[in-house]
């Protein structure tokens, strides 16, 4: 928890305003010190009653917060988030629970509704939260990815549907949209909703990691107490607009009372009702014929969902809201920059790793790269096929330590030298990978899952290049770049048309 420091005219500090008052104060008699601390006070006192009154009721700090540095957002802050936290679960009803007849025909899938879906929430990211974030690069880019992933759902679903109407099977676009779907587009709207409290620093990844994590397990929870003071306040201010007191008798007053009284009444017989109704028969008999035409568990149901989430939703609006400084994480920082790992330790333990690596290249060069003959029994595609998916995950392995040793190691030509070998054999991985995947594709064809495994090499290998970068350039930001590129990647893949790429070299192929 940070703290609000107060700002005073012409910067001076407390301790050199006070220095000031007591020489001052030595310097004058002893009636003009008396006069002074009854202006004074009398200042304070004004300032206190103007304060005071140009305070609204519906504006003051929660009682819980009055220590908190983050600020209380104002009633009409809060009730843009509470529609917000309707909105989105209203649409979702009815674009997924009850698909209109657009999304629901013969040439459609499940994608297109869902596509719509994202492109509403990221709007209303928009809505809420562009003043803010306009200024946080990243926020834009997650923003375009995320919508165009959503796009893209929309636009391949026709192409979608026919695949499965001919009983084709999975083709490489209903992987691609699988994984768009369910996996990429989630995560990145956690992503670009955490980037809109415009608190991300390029150079601190992992402040805005915890917040992903944070915002699918804690925040949905940790701002219910403010959604309970607006939804009071709410209520205070329609009984009593101009501040009247309880026993107005006015009309309008008194119907605003009746309306307030039948929505907290409502959800109220939306619970009662069903459970009488199972426990008398009559009485069930006559709620069903009093509301023969009314569907009245399809609008229990459907009330529901959308008012279960809203809580849930706002208090995750609401996180974002409030927050103006990230966590510092004490423990990494000092990890930083105290550099704990043992530098002979290091050095040894990477230096084993790469004379491991070195008799594996030497392997590569022989039997791989050079065409020497195989062991018995083996064709070069079982021999590609055997290895490949073991060696990118080798690769990803040694670029994770790379960022430990780099981060945590002390920066020493020795040290610096062990990760240029690092980085340097984790190439040769990766050269061997290709050379694998391409005689495998040779063999056999291209798939989507072949197809995705290229393309990804080829990330890796920029990566790479950039790992070996940030040795000499300690300022270049290694993480975010890194991220844009994977991001740059999916877009990328998904321009090209997996389906239209794998029939195209298949064809070539002749497979």
């Amino acid at each position: 928890m940070s703290t609000t420091t107060k700002q005073y005219p012409d910067d001076t500090t407390p301790e050199a305003g006070t220095s000031a008052s007591l020489a001052t104060t030595q310097s004058t008699v002893a009636s003009s010190a008396t006069a002074s601390s009854a202006t004074a006070s009398s200042a304070t006192t004004s300032s206190a009653t103007a304060q005071s009154a140009d305070t609204s009721p519906a504006e003051s700090p929660l009682p819980n917060e009055a220590s908190s540095a983050a600020p209380t957002p104002s009633m009409r802050r809060r009730s843009a988030l509470i529609a917000a936290a309707l909105v989105i679960p209203f649409v979702f009803d009815q674009l997924i629970i009850v698909p209109p007849s657009f999304t629901s025909g013969a040439g459609t899938t499940g994608w297109l509704p869902w596509g719509v879906l994202c492109l509403v929430i990221l709007a209303t990211g928009v809505l809420l939260f562009a003043d803010r974030a306009r200024r946080t690069p990243m926020w834009w880019i997650v923003g375009a990815v995320a919508a165009f992933c959503a796009a893209w759902l929309v636009a391949h679903d026709a192409s979608l549907a026919a695949d499965w109407r001919n009983a084709s099977g999975p083709t490489p676009n209903f992987w691609y949209s699988l994984i768009t779907g369910y996996l990429a587009l989630p995560a990145l709207l956690m992503l670009f909703l955490q980037l809109s409290s415009a608190t991300f620093d390029i150079r601190r990844p992992a402040t805005l990691i915890a917040d992903w994590f944070l915002g699918w397990t804690v925040s949905p929870f940790s701002r219910w107490p403010l959604l309970i003071d607006t939804l009071a306040r709410l209520v205070d201010t329609a009984t009593h607009p101009d501040g009247n007191d309880v026993t107005s008798r006015s009309p309008e007053t008194t119907l605003r009372k009746i309306g307030i009284a039948l929505l907290i009444s409502l959800p109220i017989l939306c619970l009662l009702t069903p459970l009488l109704m199972q426990a008398d028969e009559v009485f069930a008999y006559g709620v069903t014929h009093m509301f023969e035409h009314i569907d009245l568990t399809g609008f229990l149901f459907h009330a529901a969902v959308v008012v279960i989430p809203a809580p849930f939703l706002f208090s995750l609006l609401a996180s974002v809201e409030t927050r103006t400084t990230e966590p510092e994480l004490d423990g990494l920082r000092r990890a930083e920059r105290r550099r704990p790992f043992d530098p002979t330790i290091a050095a040894v333990v990477l230096g084993l790793v790469l004379a491991l690596y070195a008799v594996f290249c030497i392997i590569q060069f022989t039997f791989l790269f050079a065409g020497a003959g195989l062991p018995a029994g083996y064709t070069y595609a079982e021999y590609a096929r055997q290895g490949f998916f073991q060696l990118l995950f080798v690769a990803a392995l040694n670029l994770a330590g790379y960022g430990v040793v780099m981060t945590f190691a002390p920066r020493t030509r020795t040290m610096i030298g062990l990760e240029i070998g690092l980085i340097t054999a984790t190439v040769v991985m990766l050269a061997s990978s290709a050379t694998r995947l391409g005689l495998y594709i040779a063999a056999y064809g291209m798939t989507w899952l072949r197809w995705l495994s290229l393309t990804f090499i080829a990330l890796l290998a920029v990566i790479l290049l950039l790992a070996l970068v940030r040795l000499f350039r300690e300022r270049l930001p290694l993480i975010a770049v890194g991220f844009i590129l994977v991001l740059v990647w999916w877009v990328a893949l998904g321009l090209s048309d997996p389906d239209w790429v794998i029939m195209s070299w298949n064809a070539k192929l002749g497979v």
